[in-house]
């Protein structure tokens, strides 16, 4: 059952732009599509009708779609109660594909900030990108349990806590850095924080404004093809990422793959003969002509399908072998 298709147009209707999301069974949250923070509503409905099979979708927060997210890392209820008392209440809650909760305000500029109390699992995402219910998760599909989608038409601002205010007013400026240094510290940091960054887009815009903070006052500034180069540098093998040949594998992939060396070598022929955009077959007749046994091909075709490393572009039809392409992004 198509669950983006269905439900984009009712979120247009209350001027929230979505765009299609794949989530794994480790709960990593992918956009299937490039430049997904700046989709605007014509762009989405367009996103619908090709990715129309997509069971999972997200918003940008911020000021694109008007919204913050307050996301509250924890399956105990309790900490809703902890969210309102210390950002006030929104008529609006969802529980997330992991049992977790979050709840939405209008935006009014309060940026992305993760973990801004030290001591609570709470993230302020007024940048960024939140998966939006009814969303296929992890463990269970993203579900309404207060309110409806009609009151984000009359969302309230968040209220600052007194706690973040009181830690930003306290937080000393950070040391500033040389030039001699930059490069090296900023892929430092970029490695201490991409654990907490959703997609390659928000490491970039936490990179920016921690080089745009720390640089030496009268140094030339880092360039933002650079920033880009060392977050893409780091984003690529985080968190055990693996490269095979030419293609990068998660690291559940990775574990399976190992398990399976027939689906593994397989993976690896497919990767050295075919690029990343490419469609490409793997009949059977493909263990013959490399002299592999004859049900490597089909158990290792079924094994890559299931781990989502590739998708089935072309059903195999009679006198028609089926048509493949990579279902990895490759960011």
């Amino acid at each position: 059952m198509s669950v983006f298709a269905d439900w984009q147009p009712v979120y247009a209707k209350h001027g929230v732009a979505t765009f299609p999301v794949q989530v794994t069974p480790d709960n990593q949250k992918k956009p299937l599509v490039v430049g997904y923070l700046k989709t605007g509503l014509r762009g989405s409905g367009q996103l619908a009708l090709k990715f129309a099979d997509a069971r999972s979708f997200g918003f940008a927060c911020g000021s694109r779609n008007r919204l913050t997210v307050i996301d509250m890392d924890s399956t105990d209820s309790a900490i809703v109660d902890e969210g309102e008392r210390l950002f006030g209440h929104s008529p609006l809650v969802w529980r997330t594909g992991s049992g977790k909760y979050a709840m939405p305000f209008r935006f009014n500029g309060e940026g992305r900030r993760i973990r801004p109390i030290a001591s609570l699992p709470i993230d302020v995402l007024g940048g960024g990108f939140a998966v939006a219910p009814p969303s296929a998760g992890a463990i269970r599909d993203y579900e309404i349990i207060r309110g409806s989608l009609a009151d984000l038409d009359e969302l309230p601002t968040a209220r600052v806590p007194d706690e973040i205010a009181r830690e930003t007013h306290r937080a000393p400026l950070p040391d500033r850095i040389p030039e001699g240094r930059r490069n090296n510290d900023l892929f430092e940091h970029c490695r201490s924080i991409v654990g907490y960054c959703r997609t390659v887009d928000e490491l970039v815009d936490a990179a920016k404004t921690w080089a745009g903070n720390r640089l030496a006052i009268g140094s030339s500034p880092v360039s933002s093809a650079e920033i880009v180069k060392t977050c893409r540098s780091v984003w690529r093998y985080r968190g055990g990422r693996k490269r095979i040949m030419n293609t990068i594998v998660e690291a559940h992939q990775y574990a399976a793959l190992k398990a399976d060396l027939a689906a593994l070598g397989v993976f690896a022929y497919l990767s050295a003969e075919n690029g990343l955009a490419s469609e490409f077959m793997i009949a059977d007749g493909l263990a013959r002509a490399n002299g592999w046994p004859r049900r490597v091909v089909p158990s290792a075709r079924k094994t890559l399908l299931d781990l989502r490393i590739i998708e089935c572009v072309r059903q195999p039809r009679k006198n028609s072998p089926g048509l493949y392409r990579w279902a990895i992004p490759q960011d």
